[in-house]
């Protein structure tokens, strides 16, 4: 996953309302997460399977931080909205690690739920190989 780094940008209500408009419903799941001075946004793609989550920083304005993602549709909705590049860092975030585990958990209680082994091993080792990263993260802070 690839983080943006370094970019402080007020993001208004239309720039937010396009991101929602260009990521329809179909194709994307879009979470909001409140934390005291964060916001995060987490956009699930369905069809890669793959997590993006964008942060921001709360205030009188929703001030941009940075987006961690791969998904070039993502990558490109945001960079059309701040109306610049973003610069790519290769490290993920302990946070984003933490919303991709507990995405794969729910995934995973679903499938046990379905008894769908197949998809239940598939999960594990996705946990099995997040859990790892975690853990490498933590060992080096």
């Amino acid at each position: 996953m690839k983080k943006t780094t370094g970019i402080n940008k007020v993001f208004s209500k239309p720039a937010l309302r396009y991101v929602v408009r260009s990521l329809p419903d179909q194709d994307y799941k879009l979470n909001w997460n409140h934390e005291e001075d964060d916001s995060i946004l987490s956009i699930y793609d369905y069809k890669s399977k793959q997590i993006s989550v964008a942060t921001f920083i709360n205030g009188d304005q929703l001030i941009f931080k940075h987006l961690d993602s791969t998904n070039p549709k993502v990558i490109s909705v945001f960079e059309e909205v701040l109306g610049i590049p973003l610069k790519n860092s290769e490290q993920k975030t302990f946070k984003t690690l933490y919303l991709e585990m507990d995405y794969h958990l729910m995934e995973l209680n679903e499938y046990i739920q379905a008894k769908d082994h197949s998809n239940i091993k598939k999960t594990k080792a996705k946990l099995i190989l997040l859990r790892e990263k975690m853990e490498k993260f933590q060992s080096i802070e």
